[in-house]
């Protein structure tokens, strides 16, 4: 087991003599994910192939985090025969992580580095054929088609993801060893705590994807159960705790019946059957809801004995959690509501992957956060219309009274599609638009609306939407202009969405 900073530097020498600090070289991550209904290749052998040609002293192509190696046949050369070979099997190719000295770029030559190979295959089935003994539960083999992609789409203001990744990456490593319990004790229950529709519940499906995929060479298979806990209230009230119990034998029992396979237990809305018995028999709660939660402390424990289990648990209510069950948590984490930068690049992944997938029409990557920041305040040029748009509809959510959820955001520009577009094409700046116009009638402002039979009314309407926007920032900047210095200060934002808006109405100037 090594830690992030273990792979950069290492301590050589002794007290006595003094340690040098030598550099290691760098580790990079790739996975490689194998057509799912492939069943003739030789795995094994095609990693080792794989293993050879990444790991190659002639390998020196630059790579950029994230990228596709198989989807552009320019980057044929980094396999060599390889890719002609396996092109038909590898559906993907991809570098997911790199570790080691700190780099401002984020292309990496694999020459020089050391290369950690994931070879994969998607299930594909509905559920695992163990659902029948968990009907409270939802069993899938992992890593699944369902989740594919999840992780790369959730965005957090912290390095939540990284650092679970890591510690799961770790506790599997340390339970898998020769390591004993007693020895080096492992807290197999991680609690995501924070506000509804922060993303906890997709976190913990996408961290068993990746933990799936990260030990399959140390575990050959992977389940995750996802326990629907408020079925389990409603379904078996009165019986819950016998059903909690129940569950808890059947997850030890599987443990202990495959040790090569690596168990994620995912107990949503935790709270259900966890919580506060202090605060339970003050408030009056059910024996039933008590004897739930005794039943769940209970079944924790004996699953102590398990080498092969990891309890990933979610909460919309810390406070209402029994303190022995928060006791019993190795890891909790708050995940936070995203900021502005965040719900940026949360709109701005849908946006790109639905003009990836053909349901907007654009020929231009969507830009960067920091490259929208920058066009909006110049206001001049045709890409500066659509980051300054996204910026303009994120400013909006500022008014309303609610918190915004990273779940709200996800859903935001396929639902203003799906209720606005009325004929087969969509293009970027309509979908903007759309998205403007469900957002401002979720706020209580009715927008007209257009049909777009034309790009005249396409236009028309986009600029009727910035321009109800730009009345609404210029009202705010009036109301908190109390001062000569905010009102030099809040002069010059105001002329920077002024060039803003100026700029969308000259292209379509320009466009006629």
């Amino acid at each position: 087991m090594a830690t992030e900073e273990e792979f950069s530097v290492q301590m050589e020498g002794s007290p006595e003599a003094g340690y040098v600090v030598v550099a290691r070289p760098g580790v990079v991550f790739i996975e490689a994910r194998i057509d799912t209904d492939d069943n003739a290749t030789d795995m094994q052998q095609l990693r080792e192939a794989l293993q050879a040609q990444l790991s190659s002293p002639k390998n020196d192509t630059p790579i950029e985090l994230g990228e596709d190696i198989m989807a552009d046949p320019d980057n044929s050369v980094i396999l060599g025969t390889l890719y002609e070979k396996y092109k038909g099997i590898i559906k993907s190719l991809k570098l997911v992580e790199y570790v080691g000295e700190k780099k401002f770029s984020i292309f990496y030559s694999l020459n020089g580095v050391n290369i950690k190979l994931q070879v994969y295959q998607l299930h594909d089935t509905e559920l695992s054929h163990d659902a029948t003994e968990l009907p409270e539960a939802e069993i899938n083999d992992m890593p699944h088609v369902r989740f594919e992609g999840q992780w790369d789409e959730l965005v957090f203001d912290s390095d939540v993801k990284k650092d679970l990744i890591w510690m799961m990456t770790n506790i599997g490593i340390v339970l898998h060893s020769q390591i004993t319990k007693a020895d080096f004790p492992v807290a197999q229950i991680i609690l995501l705590y924070g506000p509804p529709g922060t993303g906890k519940t997709s976190l913990c499906q996408g961290l068993a994807q990746k933990i799936s995929i990260r030990l399959n060479s140390s575990y050959k298979r992977t389940k995750l159960i996802q326990i629907k806990t408020a079925t389990l209230l409603s379904k078996y009230y009165s019986e819950s705790a016998k059903q909690v119990d129940a569950i808890f034998t059947t997850i030890v029992r599987m443990c202990q019946e495959d040790p090569e396979q690596f168990v994620c237990v995912l107990i949503d809305e935790v709270e259900s059957i966890a919580f506060s018995r202090e605060q339970g028999a003050h408030h009056g709660e059910s024996q039933d809801s008590l004897r739930a939660t005794n039943s769940l402390l209970t079944g924790l424990d004996r699953a102590k004995s398990c080498t092969n289990v990891i309890f990933l648990c979610t909460s919309n209510m810390l406070d209402s959690l029994d303190s022995a069950f928060l006791d019993r948590c190795g890891l909790r984490i708050a995940v936070d509501p995203p900021s502005k930068h965040s719900q940026y690049a949360i709109l701005r992944g849908r946006i790109q992957k639905l003009i990836d997938q053909g349901y907007i029409k654009s020929e231009r990557r969507f830009p960067s956060y920091d490259e929208a920041s920058i066009e909006w305040k110049a206001g001049v040029g045709k890409a500066s219309k659509h980051g300054a748009t996204l910026l303009a509809i994120l400013e909006l959510f500022k008014s309303g009274k609610e918190v915004t959820s990273g779940r709200s955001l996800t859903q935001l520009p396929e639902l203003a599609i799906l209720r606005y577009l009325r004929w087969e094409d969509c293009t970027l700046a309509v979908a903007l638009s759309f998205m403007h116009r469900l957002v401002m009638s979720q706020h209580g402002v009715h927008v007209p609306g257009a049909r777009y039979e034309d790009v005249d009314r396409e236009d028309k309407f986009l600029t009727a939407s910035m321009g109800i926007e730009l009345q609404r920032h210029t009202k705010e900047v009036e109301n908190a202009t109390d001062s000569p210095q905010a009102e030099a200060s809040t002069a010059v934002e105001l002329r920077g969405h002024k060039r803003n808006f100026s700029g969308i109405n000259d292209e379509k100037r320009v466009k006629r």
